[in-house]
Formats: C-alpha cells, sequence, structure tokens
C-alpha cells in the first residue's frame, strides 16, 4: 500500500480540542486542535505505556495522556511528566511522531508518509494538491461517506471501469443500451487519468441528471492518482454538476470513501442536493455489492492473473502507475533505512 501519499480522514467539522483517534493503513493518529484552531496529528498510542491518547485531552494546546499525565506539545515533545521531579531533563526520544495535516473541502487530510525521509527527497509529494471544484467558492459542496469491505485497490478501479455500466446499473444506464465499449477514449498526464465514458455518455450512473441532449459536451471522469476522482456533467450555460470521491485505506480489508456532492448553479436549491446525494449512494452501493464480491480481494499487479480486454486499458494503466509508485516509495524507505544505520555505526 502507499503511505506517502495524503488521505481524508475524516469531516473537519469532527475535529475539535478534543482528541479524535482515527485509523489509516491500520495505523492510528490522533487529530485535535489547539485553542488557535490549528490542526495537529500524532502518533495515536503514548510511547510511556502504549495508552490510547484519544480518551486523554487537550490542555493549553498539549495533549494529556489520560495515564500518567504525560504532556505533549504540537510538535510531538514531552513537556512534562508528573512523576518527575520538576529539575528532570525529559530526553529528546520522549515523543510523538507528527503528521501533516491540513483542512480542505471539509475535510481533514494528512499526510502518511514516512517522516523520517528528508522532505527534499519529496519535491511534490507533500504538495497537496487536488481538483479546482473543490477551492472555488462558486461551487456548492454537500458531503457524504461511505465504508466498503474491500481492498483499496479494488476500489479505486472500479470508479475507472465503464463496461460494468450496463451490467451493475441497468435501472440507470438503461437496458436495452449497447455494451459495447468504444475505446474507452481516454489520455493519461502525469499522475492524472482522464476518460470520456462513450457511448453510456450521458447515461453514466454516477450522473445525478441526464445533461441536455443538445449539448456537445462530453461528461468526464478524472482520478488523480492515486486516491481522488471527480466526474463532470455538463448542464449548459456553463452549469456543471460533479460527484467527488477520495478514497483512504483503513487496512487491507476496509477502505474508507469521502464525497462531495458539487455544482456551480442553484446554490439555493437544496432538492438537488437531495437528489444528487440520493443517486449517488444508490449507485455506490451497487458497485458495493459487486467489489465486496471479488477475489482475490487485492487487485494483482501480473497480468496473466486476470484476463485482461481492450476496454479495461484505464485501470490496466491504474495498476502500472501504482506499482510504479510502490517501487519508488520502496527505494525511498530502504535509503533512509541506511542512512539511519550508518548514523547509529
Amino acid at each position: 500500500m502507499l503511505h506517502d501519499v495524503w488521505y481524508a480522514a475524516c469531516q473537519a467539522a469532527d475535529v475539535t480540542t478534543d482528541p479524535r483517534m482515527v485509523t489509516i493503513l491500520d495505523h492510528p493518529y490522533v487529530l485535535y486542535r489547539s485553542p488557535a484552531n490549528q490542526l495537529v496529528a500524532v502518533d495515536g498510542y503514548c510511547p510511556h505505556r502504549g495508552c490510547d491518547l484519544s480518551i486523554g485531552h487537550v490542555d493549553n494546546g498539549e495533549l494529556v495522556c489520560p495515564f500518567h499525565g504525560w504532556r505533549f506539545d504540537k510538535t510531538g515533545q514531552c513537556t512534562r511528566i508528573p512523576a518527575n521531579r520538576a529539575d528532570t531533563p525529559i530526553p529528546k526520544r520522549f515523543r510523538l511522531t507528527t503528521y501533516p495535516v491540513l483542512e480542505c473541502s471539509g475535510m481533514v487530510w494528512i499526510y502518511t508518509g514516512n517522516q523520517d525521509i528528508n522532505s527534499s527527497e519529496l519535491p511534490s509529494a507533500r504538495s497537496f494538491a487536488t481538483f479546482p471544484e473543490l477551492t472555488d467558492e462558486n461551487w456548492r459542496g454537500v458531503p457524504f461517506q461511505q465504508t466498503w469491505k474491500a481492498h483499496f485497490t479494488r476500489v479505486v478501479e472500479s470508479v475507472i471501469d465503464v463496461s460494468h455500466l450496463p451490467f451493475v446499473h441497468p435501472e440507470v444506464t438503461g437496458t436495452d443500451v449497447d455494451p459495447t465499449v468504444d475505446g474507452p477514449e481516454y489520455h493519461v498526464r502525469e499522475n492524472v487519468i482522464v476518460i470520456h465514458p462513450t457511448p453510456f455518455a450521458p447515461s453514466h450512473p454516477m450522473e445525478p441528471v441526464h445533461p441536455e441532449q443538445t449539448s456537445t459536451a462530453k461528461s468526464e471522469i478524472e482520478l488523480r492518482f492515486p486516491n481522488q476522482w471527480i466526474i463532470r456533467t455538463p448542464f449548459g450555460d456553463h452549469g456543471m454538476m460533479c460527484t467527488f470521491l477520495t478514497f483512504t485505506p483503513i487496512n487491507d480489508h476496509v477502505t474508507q470513501i469521502f464525497g462531495l456532492a458539487l455544482r456551480n448553479f442553484d446554490h439555493d436549491a437544496p432538492w438537488l442536493d437531495d437528489f444528487h446525494i440520493d443517486h449517488t449512494i444508490r449507485v455506490m452501493e451497487e458497485d458495493q455489492r459487486i467489489i465486496e464480491s471479488i477475489r482475490p480481494k487485492i487487485a494483482p499487479f501480473a497480468l496473466r492473473d486476470e484476463c485482461h480486454v481492450a476496454s479495461d486499458v484505464p485501470t490496466i494503466r491504474y495498476r502500472v502507475m501504482l506499482a510504479n509508485a510502490l517501487e519508488q516509495q520502496s527505494t525511498r524507505r530502504s535509503s533512509s533505512t541506511q542512512i539511519t544505520c550508518r548514523g547509529i555505526d
């Protein structure tokens, strides 16, 4: 699994001055806000005796362990051990690992990469980037989320696979749709895969309503590697409705999906939000039933381990991108370990 990634952890409104535990890639993190509303993300358990820090509290911006009262500042450094005399020095290694954290589009995101790696070795990995619709004030976004009991790879691949649409979503695409895939039309640039889901557009099931039949604009799916996805649906007169999803691996068996129902028109029409979200959840639940049934649970990298056809090209490209990213991550971590070992020697 990829660690050198920004993953959505929870809704921003759920993070307060009370510590909150979240799990990503089987690793526990504690999130909280300082009195100045600064987000802090640290390891979830106290280095002293392993107590769950989310059942502690924050006092004057410091996280306090409920077991022995050890205090940690926003950098993770232990600042006080009540059982020690006041003049007893605290070793620098008595600390919590801290993680880059930010708030964007109503979600809290954590960068889960190896914090021992020099940031200069990761020229762009720690720079958070997302789709422009999420940060443009002209767009209205309403959040939703789902939890699937499926591996991250299978969940992500499901949203760039267009050939399943008439079979998994017949009520949306129509039972008389020709299942033949023309292409699909797609292109890749750097860390992005863009797909135009013909011939099913404008009947792609993630679209909340059909765009105007007279429009020449195409629906567009865009995947920002490795875990952000959006579908854009034109509505004429520069109107656009989008569905955004981002995928967070809780562990090898569970993936959390955070979503936004977005549009740049009729902001004062809440019924459009209800329609969009209800439609999207219904379609995603149809996908969920299928994806949770797939074996092997983890998508294999070796092409010979599955049967592939031309319409599978976007998912194959994703696997190539993932394999390359995993190899680069492994190289960085091996290099970091060698540097650490030399330092110890």
